[in-house]
C-alpha cells in the first residue's frame, strides 16, 4: 500500500475527529478559559455547523480550482488555524479558530475523497476507515495529549498531519472529476439518489454518538474527577466496538437499523450508572461501538451515494448538521441539570454532616466549609479539596467518623452527577431509537434486526435494575415544620447542638427554606444573594437572635 493514499486518509481521518478529538480536552478548557458547559459544546458545534455548511461549496469548488489544489489549500488552513487554536488564550479566539479550521477541513476532505477515490481500490477502504475509525478514536487520542501535555498539544498534534496531507495532495497525479468513480454494476458506493429515511437517520445516529462522547467526557472527568488518560483509557472500548462493528457483513438495510439500535441500547443504559466506576461504562460503550461500526458503513455507501465528491459532501454534511444541532440542544440541557442537581447535592451533603456524630463544635463550621468547593464545574474533586483542607481541623478521635461521613458525601455527590446525565442521555438514545424505527421497516433479516431491538430494550432495563440495587440510598431533606432525630451526641455540647439545630428548623419553616439551604447561605456569599433573591430576607434575617448562639460559619 502506497504512501500517499495512506497520508491523506490519515488528514482527513483528522478532520473528521476534530469534532470529537478535543472532547476529553474540554474539562480543562472548562477552567483554563473561564467559560462554561455551553461554552464547551460551542468548541465542538461552531467547528462541526462551520463543517457541515462549506462541505457542499467546497465539493463545487473541486470542479472549479482542481481536486490537488483544493486539497492542498484546505490541509494548508486547517494547519494554520490548529496553530491559532494552539494559542488561543479567550473562549471567543478558540471559536474563531475552530471555525477556520473546519473552512480548511472542509476543502481537505472533498480533496482526500476525490484522490483516494480515484486512486486503486484500497483508497475507498482507507477513506471508510478515517470515516468511522477515526471519529470513535478521537477522544482517546485528545485524552492521552491532554495528559501527557496540555489541551493545546491536541492542536499542535494536528499541525504535522495537515502539512503532510497537504504535500500527499500535491504530489497526488490530478484525477478527472466524473459522474460516478465506479462501473456500472458497482454497490459499494451506494445507489444514485438520496433516500430521505437513511439521510435522516444518518443525521440522527451521528448526533447520537458525538453527543455520547461529550456527555461521557464530561461524566467521567469534570463529574467523576477522573484524569484525562484513565478516561481516554475507558473510552477506547467505543473505537474498538466500531472496528467490529464495521467488520461484520449483511444486507445494509438490516445492519443500518440493527446497529441503529445497539447505539440506542449502549446510550440508554448509561442514564442509570450505579456508582462512579469507569467499569459500568464499558459494556455501553461496546454495545454503541458495535453499533456505530454497522451503521455508518451501512449508510455511507451502502444506503446513501459516495460515488462523487457532491455525494460526499452531501453525506458529510447531514452528519455534522445532525451533530451541530444536538450540541445546542443538549448543551443548555446538560448544565441546567448539573447546576440544580449539584445544589441538590451540597444540601444533601450538608444533612449527612449535622447528622453524623461529630464533635458539636466542629460540624456546623465542617458543613458549609466541605460543600463550599462543591460547584458544578468539578464538584467531586472540588469535594475531595476541601474535604482534606477540613480533615485537619478534626480532631484525631473523630476522624474516622469524619471519614466515613466524607465518604457518605461522595457517594451524594456521584449519584447527583449521574442523575444530572440522565435526561441528556436519554434524549440521546431516544435520537438512535428514532434512526432505528426509520430503518427497521426496510430491513430483510427479521432475526437479526429482532436481536438487535431485545438488546436496546434489555441494556437499558437491566441498567436500572443494577442501579437499584447497587446505588446507594438517596439522602433525603427531612420537612423542618415536622420532628426529626436529632444527632443527640451527648453532654454539654450535644445539648446545645441540638438545641441550635431544632432553632435552625424552626427558622427554616417559617421563611419556608429547608435547614441545609439555609446554613449553606449563612456560610457562603453566593449562596447567601440566592437566599435573599429566593425567599426575601438574609439568611441571618431568618435566623433573628439565632445568629448570637452560631459559630462564624466564614463565607
Amino acid at each position: 500500500m502506497r504512501l500517499r493514499p495512506l497520508l491523506l486518509a490519515l488528514a482527513a481521518g483528522v478532520v473528521l475527529a476534530d469534532a470529537s478529538i478535543v472532547t476529553l480536552a474540554l474539562p480543562e478548557l472548562l477552567g483554563d478559559l473561564n467559560t462554561t458547559v455551553e461554552g464547551l459544546a460551542a468548541v465542538l458545534g461552531v467547528y462541526t455547523a462551520v463543517l457541515a455548511l462549506a462541505l457542499v461549496p467546497a465539493g463545487r469548488l473541486a470542479g472549479v480550482v482542481g481536486v490537488r489544489e483544493l486539497g492542498v489549500a484546505g490541509f494548508l488552513v486547517l494547519a494554520a488555524a490548529s496553530i491559532a487554536c494552539a494559542r488561543a488564550d479567550t473562549l471567543a479566539g478558540l471559536l474563531v479558530a475552530r471555525g477556520v479550521q473546519a473552512l480548511g477541513g472542509a476543502a481537505g476532505l472533498m480533496g482526500a475523497f476525490a484522490l483516494l477515490h480515484a486512486g486503486p481500490a484500497h483508497g475507498r477502504r482507507l477513506w471508510v476507515a478515517a470515516a468511522v475509525v477515526a471519529t470513535a478514536a478521537g477522544p482517546a487520542l485528545g485524552g492521552l495529549l491532554t495528559e501527557l501535555f496540555s489541551w493545546r498539544a491536541i492542536f499542535v498534534a494536528q499541525i504535522p498531519v495537515a502539512l503532510l496531507g497537504a504535500a500527499a495532495a500535491g504530489t497526488a497525479a490530478a484525477p478527472v472529476l466524473r459522474e460516478h468513480w465506479a462501473d456500472e454494476e458497482e454497490t459499494s458506493v451506494g445507489p444514485r439518489r438520496l433516500d430521505a429515511r437513511p439521510a435522516a437517520a444518518l443525521a440522527l445516529v451521528s448526533a447520537a454518538l458525538t453527543a455520547v462522547l461529550f456527555l461521557l467526557v464530561l461524566l467521567l472527568v469534570a463529574g467523576w474527577g477522573e484524569s484525562p488518560l484513565h478516561a481516554a483509557l475507558a473510552v477506547t472500548v467505543l473505537p474498538l466496538g466500531a472496528v467490529v462493528g464495521a467488520r461484520i457483513g449483511g444486507e445494509p438495510w438490516t445492519r443500518a437499523a440493527c446497529g441503529c439500535a445497539l447505539v440506542a441500547g449502549g446510550v440508554l443504559s448509561l442514564a442509570w450508572l450505579p456508582n462512579a466506576h469507569v467499569a459500568w461504562t464499558f459494556v455501553p460503550q461496546a454495545l454503541a461501538g458495535v453499533g456505530m461500526g454497522l451503521s455508518l458503513t451501512a449508510l455511507a455507501g451502502g444506503l446513501l451515494p459516495e460515488r462523487t465528491v457532491r455525494d460526499a459532501a452531501w453525506t458529510l454534511t447531514l452528519r455534522h448538521l445532525g451533530i451541530a444541532a444536538v450540541l445546542a440542544i443538549l448543551a443548555p440541557v446538560a448544565s441546567a441539570q448539573l447546576d440544580s442537581t449539584t445544589r441538590q447535592a451540597r444540601e444533601r451533603g450538608v444533612a449527612v454532616v449535622l447528622d453524623a456524630r461529630l464533635d458539636p463544635q466542629e460540624k456546623l463550621v465542617v458543613a458549609p466549609a466541605l460543600l463550599r468547593g462543591v460547584d458544578t464545574d468539578r464538584p467531586r474533586n472540588g469535594l475531595r479539596a476541601s474535604g482534606a483542607r477540613e480533615r485537619r481541623s478534626v480532631s484525631p478521635g473523630d476522624r474516622r467518623l469524619y471519614d466515613a461521613t466524607l465518604q457518605r458525601i461522595d457517594e451524594v455527590i456521584v449519584d447527583a452527577i449521574g442523575r444530572a446525565f440522565r435526561t441528556p442521555f436519554l434524549i440521546t438514545g431516544a435520537l438512535a431509537l428514532l434512526a432505528a424505527l426509520l430503518l427497521a421497516t426496510a430491513a430483510r433479516v427479521v432475526a437479526a434486526l429482532a436481536a438487535a431491538v431485545a438488546v436496546a430494550i434489555a441494556a437499558p432495563v437491566i441498567g436500572k435494575l443494577i442501579y437499584d440495587a447497587k446505588a446507594p440510598p438517596q439522602v433525603a431533606l427531612a420537612d423542618p415544620c415536622k420532628p426529626r432525630r436529632l444527632p443527640g451526641t451527648g453532654g454539654i455540647g450535644g445539648f446545645l447542638q441540638d438545641r441550635v439545630l431544632q432553632a435552625l428548623d424552626r427558622a427554616a419553616c417559617q421563611i419556608g427554606a429547608t435547614r441545609e439551604e439555609l446554613v449553606l447561605a449563612l456560610a457562603d456569599k453566593q449562596d447567601a444573594r440566592r437566599f435573599e433573591q429566593k425567599y426575601g430576607k438574609t439568611p441571618r434575617q431568618a435566623i433573628g437572635l439565632l445568629a448570637l448562639l452560631l459559630p462564624d460559619l466564614g463565607g
